[in-house]
């Protein structure tokens, strides 16, 4: 999983850096490759502590997946409503760009855990 993260987190800096250098100035955030990596991270963190958890319990596994998303949900809102405090100007686009690799990495995320509890 960790070497498809990779991948795929390299893929999307590359799309970014390039949609941030073709699309106009308002309509791209200078944060949109740091936003990937948080989001490379969260997602390597939580898959292995899911994968951790489903080994010893799967009604566990249930409850550490609910606890696990409702954190990302708040730990990502405090990270917006940060990132519009300190820059009012890029706000929308940055909330935008996170919003689209939100939704990346969420359905990267549950095919991953797919495949990695159909193993198991």
């Amino acid at each position: 999983m960790i070497k498809n993260s990779i991948v795929f987190s390299i893929l999307l800096i590359l799309i970014s850096l390039a949609w941030n250098h073709f699309v106009p100035e308002k309509l791209t955030s200078p944060a949109m490759p740091f936003i990937v990596v948080y989001f490379f991270i969260s997602t390597v963190f939580t898959h292995q502590f899911l994968i951790k958890v489903n080994k010893q319990s799967a009604q566990g596994f249930v409850r550490a997946y609910l606890g696990t998303t409702t954190f990302r949900i708040f730990l990502n809102l405090i990270v917006i409503i940060a990132y519009m405090l300190i820059d009012r100007t890029g706000a929308m686009a940055f909330s935008l760009s996170f919003l689209a690799f939100y939704f990346l990495f969420l359905i990267f995320e549950i095919i991953s855990l797919q495949k990695d509890l159909k193993k198991k």
